[in-house]
């Protein structure tokens, strides 16, 4: 080994103390995973390998090994010492303000016990280097800094930078992980080709009088003119030497990144099954592989071919893929209508040859009725989304994005990259200077969501045929009007139509208008609902549908497949979440009160005719008469 450099380049741990005009403790960082379903196993298996692919060199496959360690007594003694953990203000010697729940990493390491370790490593990789296409340092990225979006993303590249730290402390019992990273030296990088850093995130606490916010970093302290010293990591020579001591080896030329959780909950079966259930796209493409080892055994990949609960949706990805043709009335492939002249994506579809029922549980794991939402660049599943008409039949599919709606979609992902929403907060900061592509992308994201959900449903549909009416149908109506022929005889005032009898409740005045610009147009609506006078109730819940259409002709034919998606639609003012409120906008409608709505249609061709269709709904239980009754359930305008 080379000789120890003078002892101000030494590595030691650095806590960050709290600035007085920002008091954030570290653990807020924790907060960004919140509200994801997804458990400590596939976060780590969607971010590290998300992080993989970002990185991959051009034309090669991305290959990751992941391994499951334990560090015996002696290795965890030598870990103990290089990551400076023997210190007089290493977070052992801190232990007891940390907020650690016992048994850790820690604890055992104090003890002198064997301590669990997940490896992540890439190949094929360029490492994190300089990054000169965002002009940032990957490695800093990655270690410092927190909610660093990408907002012009190349194709291919999927994550947004600083969240994987949460990931990969979240799943280690002590918040601790190391990284370790080779790569082309570069101005950006000070020359160097190598780098070691430690990071951990504890409770915030005060120790010596200082208060820190509970942010610990290992690496090599440089000295700043005013106030606290700024960490850098371990370069070169000692980062090798380190990393290689603490099981983390590799070639001095390899470029690439290895993580190494300390303490870590992951049982690799798990991890197996999290990079099979969301990643199998890029398997079957051939553009990853994954590598499993448990203390030095390998752990048997899977094709995802031979896994049961994939084997439906692997079909309906190998008809967009391979451009294969759906076989018979079960399987469906369609290809979304563009929108200002970007490609949104394809979607097939599979129906599902099984009487058994839909659970109706929402903790519900299994993937039948679950489209698949893929993006062409990473080729990661984002979501699984769920789909149901309420019949018996089931069905699946895949929705692969076309690569000009692949920016859109990226930014539509919340910091999990679990949904794709058209109103996230990133994809509304996006492009502050060009609003009209910030809402071309806005109004493309909502079009996939809402067309994907659209023809899953209508499939469903197919498959789930409405019932033969009952054979007494035509005799009941003739008793109903009989009914009324009769009661035209009695004498004296005739009582007001009621909803009751069929009458509609609701008053509804229309100004439709069409709006052009260059070669395309939109049509626009403004919708003015109150109750009738005679209605009975003073308050209605109900929906109300805007669907405009293409048309064939003047004579206002509808084309079937020429529906129009909205781009917008405001109730009193307020926004209607259109991919939430696919159906329909609930509103309530009152007497004596206007309930005001404005919608707008994507753009069309000018050349083309529009139609638009409303209909108001009043929903179940609307007191539609003094007293609740089925009967009142589904009055239509």
């Amino acid at each position: 080994p080379p000789p120890p450099p003078p002892s101000s380049s030494q590595p030691a741990w650095l806590f960050v103390e709290e600035n007085p005009n920002e008091r954030i403790r570290a653990t807020a960082r924790r907060h960004v995973l919140e509200g994801s379903p997804l458990d400590t196993a596939a976060r780590v298996a969607r971010e590290a390998i998300q992080n993989s692919v970002d990185a991959t060199l051009p034309g090669q496959k991305t290959d990751v090994v992941a391994s499951n360690l334990t560090l015996s007594p002696d290795h965890a003694a030598a870990f103990r010492e290089l990551l400076g953990l023997d210190a007089d203000d290493s977070p052992i010697a801190r232990l007891s303000q940390l907020g650690l729940a016992s048994p850790n990493a820690l604890t055992c390491l104090e003890a002198g016990e064997p301590v669990d370790v997940t490896i992540v490593e890439d190949r094929n990789t360029c490492g994190l280097g300089y990054d000169a296409q965002d002009q940032k340092d990957r490695f800093e990225e990655l270690c410092l800094s927190l909610g660093q979006d990408r907002t012009n993303v190349s194709m291919g590249r999927g994550g947004s930078y600083g969240l994987g730290k949460a990931v990969y402390e979240e799943a280690s019992n002590c918040n601790m992980f190391v990284v370790y990273s080779i790569f082309e030296p570069s101005d950006g990088t000070g020359g160097h080709h190598a780098r070691l850093f430690a990071c951990a995130t504890f409770d915030g606490h005060t120790w010596e009088g200082r208060k820190c916010t509970g942010r610990a970093l290992f690496g090599v302290h440089e000295a700043r003119e005013s106030g606290q010293p700024e960490c850098k990591p371990i370069v070169d020579d000692m980062a090798h030497q380190i990393a290689r001591r603490i099981g983390l080896g590799r070639d001095r030329d390899e470029h690439g990144t290895s993580i190494m959780i300390v303490g870590s909950s992951i049982k690799l079966p798990q991890f197996r099954d999290a990079v099979e259930r969301w990643w199998w796209p890029r398997l079957l493409s051939n553009k990853l592989t994954v590598d499993l080892w448990a203390d030095h055994k390998r752990l048997s990949a899977r094709d995802p071919r031979s896994v049961a609960e994939l084997d439906d949706h692997v079909r309906c990805y190998t008809m967009i893929e391979h451009g294969i043709p759906p076989e018979g009335p079960l399987e469906r492939r369609l290809r979304l209508r563009r929108l200002g002249g970007l490609r949104p994506g394809t979607l097939a579809l599979k129906g599902l040859e099984s009487d058994q029922p839909i659970p109706t549980d929402d903790s519900d794991d299994s993937l039948d009725n679950a489209i698949a939402l893929i993006r062409s660049g990473p080729l990661m599943v984002v979501e699984y989304l769920k789909i149901s008409d309420g019949g018996d039949k089931k069905c699946v599919g895949v929705f692969v994005g076309h690569e000009d709606a692949d920016e859109a979609l990226h930014l539509s992902e919340p910091p999990s990259h679990d949904k794709w929403n058209p109103n996230s907060q990133r994809l509304r900061d996006a492009y502050p200077d060009d609003a009209e592509k910030r809402n071309q992308y806005q109004a493309l994201v909502r079009r996939i969501v809402y067309r994907v959900k659209k023809h899953a449903k209508k499939f469903l549909k197919d498959l789930n045929p409405a019932p033969e009416p009952p054979a007494t149908g035509g005799t009941r109506r003739l008793e109903q009007i009989l009914a009324r022929v009769m009661a035209t005889t009695r004498s004296g005032p005739h009582p007001s139509p009621s909803p009751a009898t069929g009458a509609d409740p609701f008053e509804l005045r229309i100004q439709e208008g069409r709006e052009m610009s260059g070669p395309e147009s939109v049509v626009t609506v403004r919708l003015e609902i109150e109750l009738r006078d005679d209605a009975t109730a003073e308050a209605v819940d109900a929906l109300v549908a805007v669907v405009p259409s293409v048309v064939l002709d003047d004579n206002m034919r509808r084309d079937g497949s020429g529906r129009l998606a909205l781009a917008s639609m405001l109730v009193d003012g307020q926004d209607v979440d259109l991919a939430v409120n696919h159906d329909g906008a609930p509103v309530v409608v009152h007497k004596n009160r206007k309930t005001v709505i404005d919608a707008r249609s994507e753009p069309f061709s000018r050349e083309y005719f529009a139609r638009l269709d409303i209909e108001v709904t009043a929903q179940r239980d609307s007191p539609l008469t003094d007293g609740p009754s089925p009967e009142h359930e589904g009055a239509v305008a």
